[in-house]
């Protein structure tokens, strides 16, 4: 199966899961998502940060998830499902920031499917959060705030209200420098 057809058939997945009620929300985060605000890059599989259905356990389970992978014969790999050839990684949220670019995500179109996007300027917020900080992300923080309709006020107003300042980090490399 061709690459583009696989991510088309996991967009579709996606919704599936939400129109099941096995996910609440969605957004695609991560390197794949910047196929829809700047120039893509290679990349080994979707992320996606998920709010999950309502859970009576106090530790957060993907096992909803894993159970419909099973019932459509699509295998795990470590932290992936394998759908339709791709691996997608189910990120559960884990913060307010994630909570939020989840929330705010905007809905686009691929190729007909009906898609959530993490925006730019949520996936430069999660790209600088110390527990994502490399230099990649960095790298990738970077292009997204260069990025025709990035909202640099708005990157900036999240890097202040989610306390991810570059002097927090211990070194003097600033994505927002101009």
């Amino acid at each position: 199966m061709k690459a583009a057809q696989s991510f088309l058939n996991a967009l579709r997945a996606l919704e599936e899961l939400k129109r099941l009620g096995i996910i609440e929300d969605y957004a695609v985060a991560g390197a794949m998502a910047l196929v829809f605000w700047t120039e893509p890059i290679p990349t080994y599989d979707l992320a996606v940060l998920v709010f999950l259905a309502e859970q009576e356990a106090p530790i957060v389970s993907l096992g909803s998830i894993y159970q419909w992978a099973a019932a459509r014969g699509y295998p795990v790999d470590g932290e992936h499902v394998i759908v339709e050839g791709l691996p997608v990684q189910f990120l559960p949220s884990h913060n307010e920031l994630a909570d939020e670019a989840i929330e705010k995500a905007a809905t686009l179109d691929y190729e007909g499917v009906a898609v959530r996007v993490a925006r730019p300027e949520y996936l430069v917020a999660l790209y600088l959060e110390p527990s994502a900080r490399t230099s990649k992300r960095r790298e990738r923080a970077a292009a997204l705030i260069e990025a025709p309709g990035t909202d640099r006020s708005l990157v900036q107003e999240l890097i202040h209200r989610f306390r991810l300042e570059p002097e927090r980090w211990g070194t003097d490399l600033d994505p927002l420098r101009s």
